[in-house]
């Protein structure tokens, strides 16, 4: 069982803990915790720093209007060196959004 797996694991066990008691504050916990559980990386193999990777489904950032500044000065290479946390899906989700926004 992998790092991501345990939390899952725990995270389901205390989410039905809470459905049982009615506890809406452990539930909104929980979907926080699941939420970055999304952002964790496969594993966690010697030691190395995670390569955020991400486990769930990716979204674009065309709502951050930080990262829409470098958007449209710098090349698609350039941009996912400089944002290397994000993955090449999420740009052309980003670029798709921009295109249908007009």
């Amino acid at each position: 069982m992998n790092f991501s797996d345990a939390i899952y694991l725990v995270v389901r066990k205390a989410e039905n803990c809470a459905l049982r008691s009615d506890d809406t504050k452990s539930l909104e916990a929980c979907e926080v915790v699941k939420q970055f559980i999304s952002h964790l990386p496969n594993s966690f193999e010697n030691d190395q720093t995670p390569n955020m990777q991400k486990l769930g489904e990716y979204t674009d950032f065309y709502d951050d209007e930080e990262k829409m500044k470098d958007f449209q000065k710098l090349s698609k290479d350039e941009f996912l060196a400089s944002y290397s946390y994000l993955v090449e899906e999420e740009y052309n989700l980003t670029r798709m959004k921009e295109k249908e926004n007009g």
